[in-house]
């Protein structure tokens, strides 16, 4: 993924990704103080296991939870310290989430499941409750707040910057192929058998004259992908999509986490750019670029302001 494209994920839930990496060891004893809080190893643990855990029931794929772990290795505790002080941070300010906010979520995150019994075995099987998940869905939203409140409510970014970006940078895009792809997606979560009939089925009904577009309201689970840089496409998407002639459909594709089909609507390549075409994307990269040097800061003013000591082992 390209610098056009990073996430525009909440901050707040990313941490708590980032500390969910299991391979942590540690002694038994205090691994941090947090104001008036002590981390123990085992507190610690406990943390990184259940925040795991809710990733793996929210079905996040492995390459995303491998993506982020990456980070969490360079960081370490250092992340979990900041993700302590954003919800101090947010009780300070007097936030408070809506039950039913956390209620809507979790039945976000249930309507994955084929039934509720399967939710629930999931649950089971990572060892998490309902109650845990209440508890930590409500932080992350009391998270969510502070960090809007503190940080993304003071960024801006104005149409002149937009336009001075674009211009310092259209060698760099004018060398750049675009494709429009339309696209119907189905996810292998549930077993790989069930989702390959679905995906299946929406191929037949497409060789068989169907409208694409129809056919992927019908099957997909995701939206259809647009206008994309072809470098930014994984290798076995590119591949097939590279294949393909404007108007044509692709074969099925299989990738870890279920089943794309690829209509492809049209290209351009080595065309000269135009500033209509990017100034979202560039918009977007501006924005989160000034946003990681905000949040930086107040994480830095939450520290100054807190007592937060790390034991050394």
């Amino acid at each position: 993924m390209n610098f056009l494209q990073r996430s525009s994920a909440v901050v707040v839930f990313l941490l708590a990704l980032l500390a969910a990496y299991p391979a942590f060891s540690l002694d038994d004893g205090i691994v941090a103080v947090v104001n008036s809080e002590a981390v123990t190893a085992k507190d610690l643990k406990d943390y990184l296991k259940n925040v795991y855990a809710q990733l793996r029931i929210e079905n996040k794929s492995q390459q995303e939870i491998d993506e982020v772990m990456r980070q969490y290795e360079e960081k370490g505790i250092e992340q979990i310290i900041d993700d302590k002080l954003i919800l101090a941070a947010s009780n300070e300010m007097g936030v408070v989430i809506k039950p039913k906010a956390v209620d809507d979520r979790i039945e976000g995150i249930r309507s994955k499941y084929p039934s509720y019994k399967e939710f629930s075995d999931a649950l089971m099987k990572e060892g998490l409750t309902i109650s845990d998940m209440r508890t930590k869905i409500e932080d992350q939203f009391k998270g969510q707040v502070a960090v809007n409140k503190e940080v993304r409510e003071k960024v801006t970014v104005n149409p002149q910057e937009v336009t001075d970006w674009f211009s310092a940078h259209i060698n760099e895009l004018r060398s750049r192929s675009r494709v429009n792809l339309n696209s119907i997606f189905v996810k292998s979560i549930y077993g790989k058998n069930e989702a390959r009939k679905k995906i299946s089925e929406a191929l037949v009904q497409i060789k068989g004259g169907a409208d694409f577009k129809m056919v992927g309201e019908k099957y997909s689970e995701l939206p259809p992908i647009g206008m994309v840089n072809t470098e930014d496409l994984r290798p076995e998407m590119k591949a097939r999509v590279e294949s393909l002639s404007i108007g044509a459909v692709s074969e099925i594709v299989e990738l870890e986490n279920g089943f794309y089909i690829f209509k492809l609507e049209g290209k351009s390549e080595n065309s000269e750019p135009a500033l209509k075409d990017y100034k979202n994307e560039i918009y977007q990269k501006l924005f989160e670029e000034k946003f990681r040097v905000l949040f930086k800061q107040w994480i830095e003013r939450l520290r100054k302001k807190a007592y937060v000591e790390i034991k050394k082992h």
